[in-house]
């Protein structure tokens, strides 16, 4: 994970945004979609039954219908929703085997992490973000509003992190090296575009080590057997969602496929995490 970071880092500093585009697309089509590909086979591993299977399965999809429905309602607020609960998936996948205590205490250190990666991304790509929200909302959100979402969260997981300590609930979780970690990613958006900046935590910091959990939860551990596995179960879905990607970029606008980019990546988004919150538990 380390030495990939590097590796973009090198290649966002020699190379222009088109190469850095480039890459984020394909690494997030392929390894970014494939990690959440796997939802229906985790759920039916969790039900003990084919009735219990069918109503989380209706439950699944009825997030899917509750965020488009959402989205064509009021697009600002369906966004800024994503954005906490995508924090709070971030800080789930990073933080969940470092730390411990409450269900209270540990979603606040989750959304803080994330709302602070998120803060960072969009801290060094104001412009951008700016075009994106206009493109997807018609608004924009105030660049204050990204000053205070990063101090608040810095300050939230500083507080909570030591809060931890003071209790001695002895979280498993290295101060300098966690320092290191996010001093080493905010280099990296600094130095790349948007897009190439989310794709590399999307892809090398969450994406795959879900996968890895995944494939432990499904087969009991990670080994080239049992990772191929994993891959083949979800070739199917991640094939459905490439076919649908590439038929709506050619039969469609730019401004509404960029908006059903967002409504799907929004729509899968909710019932993911709930999948992935219940795999954990």
């Amino acid at each position: 994970m380390i030495f990939f970071t590097f590796l973009l880092f090198w290649i966002s500093i020699q190379f222009g945004q088109i190469i850095e585009d480039s890459i984020a697309y394909v690494i997030v089509l392929s390894i970014g979609i494939i990690h959440g590909s796997n939802d229906f086979t985790i759920l039916k591993k969790q039900q003990k039954n084919t009735t219990s299977f069918l109503k989380s399965t209706a439950f699944y999809l009825f997030l899917i219908i509750l965020c488009i429905v959402s989205y064509l309602i009021h697009p600002f607020i369906s966004f800024l929703f994503f954005i906490i609960l995508s924090s709070y998936h971030f800080g789930e996948q990073h933080l969940e085997d470092k730390i411990s205590g409450s269900k209270i205490l540990k979603s606040m250190l989750y959304t803080a992490y994330g709302m602070l990666i998120f803060s960072l991304i969009f801290i060094e790509n104001l412009k951008d973000v700016e075009v994106v929200m206009r493109n997807l909302t018609g608004k924009i959100i105030p660049n204050s509003w990204i000053e205070t979402m990063l101090v608040t969260s810095s300050l939230l997981l500083i507080t909570l992190i030591t809060y931890l300590f003071t209790r001695k609930i002895k979280p498993n979780i290295q101060i300098v090296r966690e320092f290191f970690y996010i001093l080493l990613l905010y280099l990296v958006f600094k130095t790349s575009s948007l897009i190439f900046g989310f794709a590399i935590y999307f892809v090398l910091w969450h994406s795959i080590p879900s996968i890895l959990d995944q494939t432990k939860f499904l087969s009991g551990g990670y080994t080239f057997k049992t990772m191929l596995e994993y891959l083949k179960t979800a070739f199917v879905y991640w094939l459905i969602s490439i076919t649908g990607l590439v038929a709506a970029y050619y039969y469609l606008s730019e401004s509404l496929f960029n908006s059903i980019i967002f409504i799907v990546l929004f729509a899968v988004t909710a019932p993911h995490v709930w999948v992935m919150n219940r795999m954990k538990q």
